[in-house]
């Protein structure tokens, strides 16, 4: 009995054809699989009950990473019984695609704890060798030029196979069989290791150089799956400070690689979910709970002010054995902030060697661990939280793209997605392919890597859009790049696609009251809002709501300076005298400049380069400049991070409302008495943040829809969002949260398809 089986899902490199062979092999079954395209083709002849066994084991049984979405039985044509074996069943070369299947690729995998077992046993012939990986493990997208997903359509296909590695690919029952990665010390990549200001090696073993570079006090670029990190000493103060003008990051913390959950829990708290999400194969970096005091705790210039650690666990060999013989140590992207993650060994070099030159770097110690493995696409580490048990991703990149989401959204569309933390998102047969985390379009670079990446997608899954989504802010860089061609374009508002976002990737039906919080957004009135709440009908979205109006100063440095949108709210709000009062009379409010209050005064009452704002992210802001925690936004959302920062050091909290119609004049009156009574800075943060959190609760009692989504960067803000979910729950509401892509702007691409799905 012949049967042909054409298998749908992620079923290419996670070693599904060396799976089924080996099944097919125990079964005395005959015949072949091959990829096709974008899925995989099985022909099998045997006995009826083998046959029967066969389907349910390659069915069921799947390699870690991999899901079926379909098996469907066919009739073999002549040529495929003509490629049936007379004995055995076989591995076949790719043919292309037969049809319109929409190909699943894994992201990259990190190693599985079967290679690590390998890389450090002495009588394996991969002892220690930085690229071990098998058909479960390995990088995968990043080194992707085409489908098929085979050796010679990877950059692995630059490295021809040795002798005893041609063995093993072709061998039965060997664990690399038809491993596209596979590789050793003999024949696959070589690292390569330099130091920056001699341009010479330490000695004969790249890794034994590196290791005794990171403990001497360096500052060492490492070449990795996605990219390349800069690494150095946590503990070393002189080293953390030498990074931060490195990268030019002055105000972020660094995040922290371990050996494992044992030491991570040295350091920090770990739930058992946070332990789930940093052991997955996905490797992202998961913020955790630092434990205050600890005998031996990092510098003091890595997490600055912040209560968390960015805890990550190595995701390949190299970095297994660095933080193996180092312990703990600082892994952040390689680049200059801003910038795109750099993946060219030259270009890392000469950005090394002309920061290190740079008269600020004078006696810092640079160098890099680089290797001859092409990365085709940048993949910066996801980055994620988990909130009252669920997940809640800031960055979304390696580990986690291509993997497609399920959506109830028909047709082919693209979703153009945004300018800050950019993504972009095609629609195809159900499933949405968000990018990668793509960063902030206005770097040069990163409009460059939006665009490539966008081209890249088409190419690989075979993407033919009908209609363009993009935001409605006629500024953007996203916008422009989507107007290009012929196709339809539909404009979405911004805070509109942050709803709809948790709508599609949660499936939600029936009525939804949704919460959108964050910074900046064009408003369908031109205004900019950014506090907003949407009635949603399944069809359409109604504001029901947002705070009261206000007038601030427009442009890039209003946006940034807190001291500005502080003044200016207070001129809004009549508060002027009390502020004074305080500021200039009595020194409580400091770091206020009393003839740059009455420049802004006098900019808002002429109307002179201001814009009508409802943001909930400029309220954060003013109040984080009047407490004395923040004046200037080096980096998007640098004031309400610290102001949460601050506010995490108490659980006392300050009562403070806004009023049931967004006015926020009674709160401020309140925290400027409050100021003036000597109230404490955290205990006035706190009580802010849950204030916000109760007009939350007041909204959703007015309106009596019992589901609500919250949604927006805003809700990045983890007591805002605990306290959040606590009220609502406690009252009967059903709370939903982004759980697979970031509630900031790196989530609003597919809001956008959603949208115009269900508008049309």
């Amino acid at each position: 009995m012949v049967k042909k089986y054409v298998i749908k899902g992620l079923v290419q490199g996670i070693g599904y054809r060396p799976f089924v062979a080996e099944i097919a092999d125990k079964l005395n079954i005959d015949g072949f699989v091959r990829n096709t395209g974008g899925i995989v083709t099985v022909v099998a002849r045997g006995q009826e009950s083998a046959l029967i066994s066969f389907r349910d084991r390659i069915t069921n049984d799947l390699p870690t990473g991999g899901f079926i979405t379909s098996v469907v039985e066919e009739e073999a044509n002549d040529g495929e019984v003509a490629l049936l074996a007379d004995s055995g069943f076989v591995i076949v070369n790719s043919d292309q695609d037969l049809g319109a299947n929409l190909p699943l690729i894994p992201a990259d995998i990190a190693t599985c704890p079967d290679c690590q077992k390998e890389l450090f046993d002495p009588a394996n012939r991969r002892y220690l060798h930085p690229f071990i990986s098998c058909t479960v493990c390995g990088p995968r997208y990043s080194i992707l030029k085409s489908l098929p997903y085979d050796r010679e359509t990877i950059t692995m296909g630059d490295f021809e196979m040795c002798p005893d590695c041609q063995k093993e690919y072709s061998g039965r029952g060997e664990k690399r069989r038809h491993a596209q990665t596979i590789a050793c010390k003999a024949c696959g990549p070589q690292l390569e290791f330099r130091v920056i200001s001699s341009d010479s090696s330490l000695g004969s073993n790249e890794i034994n150089d590196a290791i005794a570079f990171l403990k001497a006090g360096g500052i060492l670029a490492i070449k990795d799956i996605g990219g390349y990190h800069l690494a150095c000493n946590p503990f070393d103060r002189q080293a953390v400070a030498a990074l931060r003008i490195l990268k030019h990051r002055e105000a972020k913390s660094f995040a922290i690689m371990f050996e494992d959950l044992d030491q991570i829990r040295e350091y920090a708290t770990v739930n058992e979910k946070e332990g789930e999400a940093l052991e997955s194969p996905a490797r992202p970096i998961v913020l955790v709970r630092r434990i205050q005091n600890v005998d031996k705790d990092f510098a003091d210039n890595v997490c600055l002010s912040s209560p968390d650690v960015g805890a990550m666990l190595p995701c390949n060999p190299v970095q297994i054995m660095l933080v193996k013989e180092c312990g703990p140590l600082i892994m952040t992207s390689g680049n200059a902030s801003g910038d795109v993650l750099e993946t060219d060994n030259d270009k890392m070099t000469e950005w090394m060697k002309e920061r290190g030159n740079s008269p600020e770097m004078k006696g810092v110690s640079l160098a890099i661990l680089s290797h001859n493995r092409e990365i085709l696409r940048p993949m910066d580490d996801s980055v994620m939280k988990i909130v009252r048990g669920r997940s809640q991703y800031i960055r979304r990149g390696r580990g986690h793209v291509p993997t497609p989401i399920p959506v109830d959204i028909p047709g082919e569309i693209f979703a153009a997605g945004g300018d800050l933390k950019s993504t972009f998102c095609y629609i195809k047969n159900g499933l949405a392919y968000p990018s990668q985390y793509l960063g902030d379009l206005e770097s040069v670079s990163c409009q460059e890597f939006y665009q490539v990446e966008r081209d890249a997608m088409s190419r690989i899954f075979g993407f033919e859009p009908k209609a363009v989504v993009r935001d409605k802010h006629p500024g953007y860089f996203s916008n422009q790049v989507a107007a290009k061609g012929n196709l339809p374009i539909i404009d979405v508002q911004h805070h509109k696609a942050h709803v709809a976002s948790v709508i599609a990737e949660q499936n939600i039906k029936g009525p939804i009251l949704g919460f959108a919080f964050d910074g900046t957004g064009y408003g369908d009135d031109g205004a900019i809002w950014g506090s907003e709440i949407f009635a949603w009908d399944g069809h359409s979205m109604e504001r029901v709501g947002h705070l009261k109006e206000m007038k601030l100063i427009g442009g890039d440095q209003g946006a940034k300076n807190t001291n500005t949108i502080a003044l200016a709210m207070i001129h809004n709000l009549g508060l002027d005298e009390k502020f004074d009062s305080l500021a200039f009379k009595k020194g409580l409010i400091h770091d206020f400049d009393k003839g740059g209050a009455d420049l802004i005064r006098a900019a808002i009452d002429n109307g002179i380069n201001t814009i009508n704002s409802t943001s909930m992210g400029r309220l954060f802001d003013a109040v984080s400049a009047i407490l004395g925690i923040c004046h200037y936004n080096s980096y998007e959302g640098q004031a309400p991070i610290e102001l949460e920062n601050i506010a995490s050091q108490t659980k006392e909290a300050y009562p403070l409302k806004i009023s049931k119609d967004g006015d926020t004049k009674e709160l401020f009156a309140a925290l400027l008495n409050a100021m003036e009574e000597g109230v404490d800075v955290p205990r006035l943060a706190r009580g802010f943040i849950l204030g916000v959190a109760d007009f939350i609760k007041t909204k959703a009692d007015e309106m009596e829809i019992n589901q609500i989504v919250l949604s927006g960067g805003t809700f990045l803000n983890r007591i805002l969002l605990e306290t959040s979910i606590d009220l609502l729950e406690d009252r009967g509401y059903k709370v939903y949260t982004a759980q697979i892509l970031p509630p900031g702007d790196g989530g609003i691409c597919l809001g956008q398809a959603y949208i115009v799905s269900k508008n049309n």
